[in-house]
């Protein structure tokens, strides 16, 4: 008899959790699911269940992010496979993951039956990464060897804010959809300017689109 894949799903929203595991329902017949809802859970879970396959959401609440994440339940199961799953291609925190130990990412857009396949290989210990990040990986490193120093680095919250001045959003509206005080985004404002070497949110709007940032 084949005996059972154990999978632990970590992702906060429980909806999320629900259609990742209904996939991989169809991926294992043999199956052994869990459940996390938060960092402290999964790390919990995972040194007592020792799951085949880790599916974690990039965007988790609780500390300590997601590459110490990543890092903890390398340690505390080393034969097991860690897949990021995420709707956004956040290259800054893919990297610390990777760097930390996961074997892989996908991001949550790719067509459920392309997910099912995924994991199947991941669980096997094939490394699987979406072409899309695949890809601007592949970038990044060639731009390294031909020594190109110019690139921006964003954080995540930079990020965040510089794709709502792109949607056109006051710093008002912008502090109010991420739930941060005014103050503080006029200084992610200040900073996304200096970084992109521009004077104003148009320009710093502009810069990023032929920098491929937005």
């Amino acid at each position: 008899m084949t005996p059972p894949v154990r999978v632990l799903v970590v992702d906060d929203h429980p909806l999320a959790r629900r259609g990742v595991g209904s996939m991989l329902g169809e991926a294992f017949p043999q199956l052994e699911l869990r459940e996390a809802g938060s960092t402290a859970q999964a790390i919990v879970i995972a040194t007592t269940f020792q799951p085949n396959l880790v599916v974690l959401d990039l965007r988790l609440p609780d500390p300590p992010g997601p590459a110490a994440t990543c890092a903890a339940l390398k340690e505390r199961n080393r034969h097991g496979h860690i897949v990021i799953l995420t709707a956004f291609a956040e290259m800054d925190l893919i990297r610390q993951c990777l760097a930390a130990g996961a074997d892989g990412v996908l991001l949550k857009d790719t067509e459920p039956g392309e997910l099912i396949l995924r994991f199947r290989q991941l669980a096997a210990g094939t490394r699987v990464i979406d072409p899309r990040v695949a890809q601007t990986l592949a970038a990044d490193m060639v731009s390294t060897l031909r020594g190109e120093t110019d690139q921006i680095v964003l954080s995540p919250r930079e990020r965040d804010v510089l794709e709502l001045l792109a949607d056109g959003c006051s710093n008002r509206q912008i502090a109010a959809r991420l739930f941060i005080a005014e103050t503080t985004v006029k200084g992610y404002v200040a900073t996304l300017l200096g970084k992109l070497g521009v004077d104003s949110r148009l320009q710093a709007v502009v810069q990023a689109a032929k920098r491929g940032l937005v």
